[in-house]
């Protein structure tokens, strides 16, 4: 059984201070490398549930490897016990609602960007548990329409989120005539963008 361990966790990080030193030649702002650095370490737990832990079949029974692949949209098969689907709905969910808020502040999303992302990310995460179930000869995932759906409706509802906080946050600084320097004005512009 391979599971998600702190050096998955490190090798990630060092990737990030990587790309930290190039957006950092960019000139980006310190405000936009630090939503950056909090939604990367948000992907990587995000890998480290989707992809681990990976349970490789043993070389005496490789020839017995049947994937499993649910192509029927809302069939959750015989779930049972039943609070079992309700966790794995919402837990699919609430995967990728970080998602749809976190990306908004590092990228300029608007509408039409989240039609395409929002199935993108679900169908993203569904073939790398293809790519790991083929590589390894394991059993342990189910590959499922389902979950991309509920993935979909994860960064929807994000992206909602952060729609509703920014109405809100534009309404109050323009009310209260708020201008500042660090970080509010960095989520006024980036709100103030996705307009």
């Amino acid at each position: 059984m391979i599971d998600f361990s702190y050096s998955h966790l490190l090798f990630g990080i060092g990737i990030l201070a990587i790309i930290l030193i190039r957006l950092k030649t960019q000139t980006r702002s310190f405000w936009y490398l630090l939503f950056f650095s909090v939604f990367w370490i948000y992907l990587l737990f995000v890998l480290g549930t989707i992809i681990f832990p990976i349970a490789p079949l043993p070389m005496t029974y490789r020839d017995e490897f049947r994937l499993s692949i649910n192509f029927i949209p809302f069939y959750f098969g015989a779930c049972d016990p039943r609070d079992l689907c309700l966790r794995n709905i919402v837990g699919n969910i609430l995967l990728t609602v970080p998602f749809g808020l976190g990306i908004s502040f590092i990228t300029g999303l608007r509408w039409k960007d989240v039609i395409w992302l929002s199935p993108s990310v679900g169908l993203v995460f569904e073939g790398l548990q293809l790519m790991i179930a083929f590589l390894f000869r394991s059993t342990f995932r189910v590959v499922d329409i389902n979950d991309v759906i509920l993935n979909a409706l994860g960064v929807w509802l994000g992206y909602l989120l952060f729609r509703m906080f920014g109405s809100f946050y534009l309404f109050v600084t323009k009310r209260f005539e708020i201008r500042d320097q660090s970080l509010s004005a960095y989520i006024y512009e980036v709100l103030h963008q996705s307009q």
